[in-house]
């Protein structure tokens, strides 16, 4: 018994750390250590690489917004990276080629990493920046993020990812998380420590860049080989690229299970290679923030198996299971509520979350069993 009161305790700590605890302590200290950083209107040139499969309804305008961006034109190239797409997206490429748009077809559907090694390698600018097709990005974001590099120390440079939410209980719940992530966003933006970057606006010098693992993402491997090599990873805000919510929840949960099943890869390759020493504040706010906070998914039914088994041990263990028992319950009231077309945000804030929860159960499992992501399809 005295060894399933440690186990439960420990993990019971392990997720309020890493879901209250850090975020308070990171705020706390994001006030007293941050850290400053050059910012220059610098004009190195630059490779604007589109990842693309199928996008046929949006990659035109994505073009239109990609040749409006407020930076010369003869410093900049742009490449739509095409995986094996099988509808128009490439014939729609194809006729921005007179304004010095670049088609890279890789046949095979490679999945999003290989598609960004390729035309990473393929690429001539000095600062590789990375979006999807269906993010439309403010006209200052590329000059903004390319400003951070002025500081010799900055290696990857992150963006914000903006949303459009609707009234829908999945909009609604994401509309939450999105708060809560950019307030965490903002205070460990301080230490330019980042451990994360923004998946469709994020760039990379490319003398720093290395290829990123299969399975997992670029988002998460280029903050940690820029950290490797003693660079640093900044937020620009104001750098923003604007994307819709998803409303379905199969839809967010196919979406939330495949990055949980990217993250578990990353997990495995990224551990060996943590630079505790040359950079000790990425590597903790990498495991506080991250590694933890994905273990709280699969965490969650044992600790609800081992206070049933504790039940009679404490009368502690009473209060906590029917602590779990409002837990859930309240879960299942707001999907219930969002199902009748009444979501109430603070609940719909609590599925997102029981959500994102069992898809990190989930592809936990499915990962022990050897399943990876095998190829990349855009979620809409």
């Amino acid at each position: 018994m005295r060894a399933l009161e440690i186990a439960f305790w420990i993990l019971l700590a392990s997720a309020v750390y890493s879901l209250v605890i850090y975020p308070a302590l990171i705020i706390v200290l994001s006030r007293f250590l941050s850290r400053r950083f050059v910012r220059e209107p610098i004009r190195p040139t630059v490779s604007l690489i589109i990842s693309a499969f199928n996008e046929e309804a949006v990659i035109g305008a994505k073009l239109e917004n990609s040749l409006a961006l407020d930076y010369p034109r003869d410093r900049r190239e742009i490449i739509v990276a095409s995986d094996g797409s099988t509808d128009g997206t490439d014939d729609i490429v194809l006729g921005f080629a007179d304004q010095g748009v670049r088609l890279l077809r890789v046949e095979g559907g490679m999945g999003k990493s290989a598609l960004t090694n390729h035309a990473a390698a393929a690429a001539s600018g000095e600062i590789l920046v990375f979006s999807d097709a269906a993010g439309m990005w403010s006209t200052n974001a590329l000059a903004t993020m390319v400003a951070a590099f002025a500081d010799p120390r900055v290696g990857c440079v992150s963006g914000r990812v903006g949303y459009r939410h609707d009234d829908s209980l999945m909009s609604r719940g994401f509309a939450v998380y999105q708060r809560y992530v950019l307030v965490l966003r903002r205070a460990e933006a301080a230490f330019a420590s980042g451990f994360n970057a923004s998946g469709s606006i994020h760039a990379v010098r490319k003398a720093v860049f290395r290829p990123c693992p299969l399975d997992t993402f670029t988002d998460m491997a280029d903050p940690l080989h820029a950290a490797m090599q003693g660079y640093r990873t900044t937020f620009e805000e104001e750098a923003v690229s604007m994307e819709e919510s998803r409303s379905s929840v199969p839809d967010e949960f196919s979406a939330r299970l495949r990055i949980a099943l990217g993250s578990w890869r990353f997990l495995a390759y990224s551990l060996p290679r943590l630079p505790l020493l040359r950079s000790p504040m990425y590597c903790f706010q990498a495991f506080s923030h991250k590694f933890l906070r994905w273990c709280v998914g699969p965490s969650l039914p044992l600790l609800l198996v081992l206070n049933i088994a504790l039940l009679n041990r404490h009368l502690v263990y009473r209060w906590m299971l029917a602590g779990q028992a409002t837990y859930y319950g309240l879960t299942v009231l707001g999907l219930l509520l969002g199902r009748l077309g009444r979501p109430l945000s603070g609940l719909s804030g609590l599925v997102f979350f029981n959500l994102t929860n069992l898809a990190y159960l989930t592809s936990f499992l499915r990962y022990l069993r050897g399943e990876r992501i095998r190829r990349w399809v855009p979620s809409r």
